[in-house]
């Protein structure tokens, strides 16, 4: 591994340097560094799509918002929450790209859920979601009704 080069480098030619006694104690172990926030890696912003296609009576809609990541952590609003319309998205982005989010909102057009519920109503569901470079792929993770949401940095 490249830290343990790193660490030789740093006891052979700092043999009795400031750090050469925390190297030594590492390449002992056989531990790396921690690395600080690489869920950091995924910060910026995003655009997210979730489409929804029709299902079981329910239309079809898309929905587009634009999240931040900030220290692996990914926040969406579209609308004031609560109100009719509405779609928050919310959840930790771990340091290999996998994410289990949270989709929260409140029913905007009753003809769009696969329930009949109200203009108004209140809903949440998980999203398993992959992230890569400037890209992600995710899936409503319920078997209410299939939805896709796709993120580009």
């Amino acid at each position: 591994d490249e830290w343990m080069i790193t660490f030789e480098g740093v006891t052979k030619q700092y043999p009795d340097g400031t750090f050469a006694p925390l190297a030594r104690q590492r390449l002992a172990n056989g531990t790396a560094p921690a690395r600080p926030l690489e869920g950091a890696r995924f910060d910026g912003a995003w655009k997210v799509a979730v489409e929804c296609p029709p299902h079981a009576g329910a239309s079809g809609y898309r929905k587009q918002l634009v999240a931040q990541v900030k220290d692996g952590v990914l926040s969406a609003q579209q609308g004031a929450a609560g109100e009719a319309g509405s779609l928050a998205l919310n959840g930790r982005i771990q340091s290999d790209g996998k994410a289990l989010l949270e989709a929260r909102g409140a029913v905007g057009d009753p003809r769009n859920t696969a329930k009949g519920l109200n203009a108004g109503t209140a809903y949440v569901y998980a999203v398993e979601a992959l992230f890569e470079q400037g890209r992600g792929v995710g899936k409503r993770a319920d078997t209410v009704r299939p939805c896709s949401l796709t993120f580009v940095k």
